[in-house]
Order: structure tokens, then C-alpha cells, then sequence
């Protein structure tokens, strides 16, 4: 018998190996780094959103108790609200924009009535029918915030009675 010599052959399978574990090491870094990145989005993901339904509550509370007076000339309802939402540093971390439309029976979706008088009119009419408010909100973060690598929006539409 004879005996084949593989000293090379033990050199390569060592190589061989140190290569896997060097392969195993980077994925394991790289998903490291997208587990970070998909925790923060994710929380300022849903950050956004409470900011949404909060706005959206917001503006149904300010539509109900809206000064005529102060409110631009022609128009006595509330159509537009914005927001900045700062974060603890005071920067501006959030843009809030709230757009409200009013519903009365037996009218289309309309922006508000030119007098005040013409409101009560339609409310008057309206004994028993709630008014309606299409309320759009829309919630996006600051780029100047750099909150996240990826700008995020959330948008919420619903009807209320006002």
C-alpha cells in the first residue's frame, strides 16, 4: 500500500472555513443594523399615528367651539388647522394639516357658508340631522428633524358629527 499525501488539502479546508465564519459574521452585522433602523421607523411610525387621532380629536374640538370673529372674513367655520409638534429639544419634529369639510342634509360637502346667519339657517333646518365634518388629516415628519432615514406620512380621513 501506498500513502497519498494531503497537506495542502488541510490548508484549504482552513481557509475554506475562516471564510464561512468571516461570511456569518457580516450578516449577522447587517441585520444588526436593519433591527435598529426598522425599531426606530417603527416607533416613530406609530408616534405619527397617535398623532393623527389626536389631531383629528383636536379639530373636531375647535370646529365645535370656533370664534367667528376670528376666523378669516367670509368664512365662519373651521377648514384648515396646522400644527407643529416639536420634540424635547424644541426642534420641529412633526407637520400636522388638518382640512375640515361640512356636510348638512340635502347639501354636497362644502367649505363653510358665506354669513353666519346663513348657518343658523341651515341648522335650523337641519333639527334632527347632525352636521357632518370630512376631516383629513395628515401627519409628516420634519426633514429638517432627521428623525428617520425614510420620511414618514400617515393620512387618517373620517366623518364626525359636529
Amino acid at each position: 500500500m501506498y500513502v497519498t499525501k494531503r497537506k495542502g488539502f488541510a490548508m484549504i479546508l482552513a481557509i475554506f472555513i475562516i471564510v464561512l465564519v468571516a461570511l456569518g459574521g457580516v450578516l449577522l452585522l447587517g441585520n444588526a443594523s436593519i433591527g435598529t433602523k426598522t425599531a426606530g421607523d417603527n416607533y416613530f411610525r406609530a408616534q405619527a399615528e397617535l398623532l393623527v387621532d389626536s389631531a383629528t380629536e383636536f379639530a373636531v374640538m375647535r370646529a365645535q367651539d370656533v370664534n367667528t370673529s376670528v376666523v378669516a372674513p367670509n368664512n365662519h367655520c373651521l377648514e384648515n388647522l396646522n400644527i407643529t409638534v416639536q420634540d424635547a429639544a424644541g426642534a420641529a419634529a412633526y407637520d400636522v394639516n388638518v382640512t375640515i369639510r361640512y356636510s348638512f342634509q340635502g347639501a354636497a360637502p362644502l367649505a363653510c357658508l358665506p354669513a353666519l346667519a346663513d348657518i343658523n339657517t341651515v341648522l335650523a333646518q337641519n333639527t334632527g340631522n347632525p352636521t357632518m365634518m370630512l376631516i383629513d388629516t395628515t401627519v409628516t415628519t420634519n426633514t429638517a428633524a432627521n428623525l428617520s432615514t425614510e420620511p414618514i406620512r400617515v393620512h387618517k380621513r373620517s366623518w364626525q358629527k359636529l
